[in-house]
């Protein structure tokens, strides 16, 4: 999905903010879940092209971001924030190497 207005953009973040907010509220304390939970949201995020950034602020950095609204266990925030730090690594091991190819 590629979002065409900021309207879109922003309909697009919300949709997919409540989805993830119940997978991650629904799957606490439940690590492979909140591991799911968490990789849908970057594929969805990143197949829509959001900057990194962009994507990091929805799920943990802004004030009404959904790890905010999930009112986690510090465990869980730790699976949360490990899964997320793989899949960034991940992303930039996959960019570095189409770059050099």
């Amino acid at each position: 999905a590629t979002n065409n207005s900021p309207e879109q953009h922003d309909e697009f973040i919300s949709e997919l903010s409540k989805v993830t907010l119940a997978a991650i509220v629904e799957a606490n304390g439940n690590e492979a879940a909140l591991q799911d939970a968490v990789r849908e949201f970057f594929v969805k995020a990143t197949e829509a092209n959001l900057e990194l950034e962009e994507i990091e602020d929805i799920l943990g950095v802004n004030e009404d971001c959904i790890m905010n609204q999930a009112e986690l266990s510090e465990t869980d925030e730790d699976i949360i924030i490990d899964t997320f730090d793989a899949l960034v690594n991940d992303l930039i091991q996959t960019f570095k190497e189409e770059e050099s190819e």
